[in-house]
């Protein structure tokens, strides 16, 4: 079953000669529980298609099914309420209101749509988020990586078809990017379909994830995702490859120094013996 579908989606800024345009007929479509990583060099449009795709832009022209819903026609207002309780979004920027507390940052999107927080989901999240013992701490108080969980966390509370995220880890220590993808994978095990836009090419290839790059506004490749059973099969390959390499290189090594001491004998000196003297000779 399709979570999103995506047709032939444009996006222009501007007109006449300065018309750039940052999406050219971009078509795919995501199945409920995927994990899609999108890719791209700065300026390709990666976060282009992901602001439309999430109603935050509008396209100049195509079509985005969310759900089997027609985003583009709905009515503003619908729009609005539509993308809050169906799209969780995670930026670069944590975006966290600073006079909130974890717990409280977490549950703000369930207060706009006037609905009481199921406390047993909330512990549960801020159990896997690792927050529970930072639930009634302030954003001033968390590390960038906690601050990035918490805003993980606000986007998961209402339960949404659709988790987008815009470089989650690229506003946090570089060390702890593979804890937030990590947390990411975790999250779509359980069922919660991802697109994450990312520039961390070695992010996409530890995680295996189906691959969609983008390059001048254009998908130019889609990879699919590698199976548990293909990644362990990949790496066994590659152990045997790295085996096969050492083997060879070895024999080379054991070549190369026969050579160099049969290059060497000719040059060999010889043991001295001290010359006996006559008395010694005739005695």
């Amino acid at each position: 079953m399709n979570i999103l579908e995506v047709q032939d989606l444009c996006k222009t800024y501007g007109k006449g000669e300065a018309a750039v345009q940052a999406l050219r007929h971009a078509t795919f479509t995501v199945r409920k529980g995927e994990f899609i990583a999108i890719i791209g060099e700065s300026g390709s449009g990666k976060s282009t298609l992901l602001n439309v795709v999430g109603a935050l832009d509008k396209a100049t022209s195509g079509k985005v099914w969310i759900d089997g819903q027609d985003i583009f026609s709905m009515p503003e207002k619908k729009l609005t309420v539509f993308r809050r309780q169906h799209i969780g979004f995670i930026f670069q920027s944590f975006n966290l209101i600073p006079e909130l507390n974890v717990e409280q940052n977490i549950t703000f999107p369930l207060l706009l749509d006037y609905k009481r927080p199921d406390q047993r989901f909330v512990n549960e999240l801020l159990n896997v988020l690792g927050l529970t013992e930072r639930r009634h701490h302030l954003p001033s108080q968390l590390s960038g990586g906690q601050q990035q969980r918490v805003a993980i966390g606000r986007a998961l509370v209402t339960r949404p078809a659709l988790i987008l995220a815009d470089e989650p880890t690229g506003n946090i220590d570089p060390a702890l990017s593979y804890e937030i993808v990590d947390l990411l994978s975790a999250i779509n095990e359980r069922g919660t379909t991802v697109l994450m836009v990312t520039h961390e090419h070695s992010l996409v290839k530890h995680f295996h994830k189906r691959i969609i790059q983008i390059h001048s506004g254009e998908i130019v490749a889609d990879t699919a995702a590698i199976s548990k059973e293909q990644q362990a099969a990949a790496q066994a390959v590659a152990t045997q490859e790295t085996v096969a390499v050492d083997r060879e290189a070895i024999r080379r090594a054991k070549e190369a120094r026969a050579k160099a001491d049969a290059d060497a004998q000719p040059y060999a000196t010889k043991e001295f013996t001290a010359p006996q003297n006559n008395d010694q000779a005739n005695g």
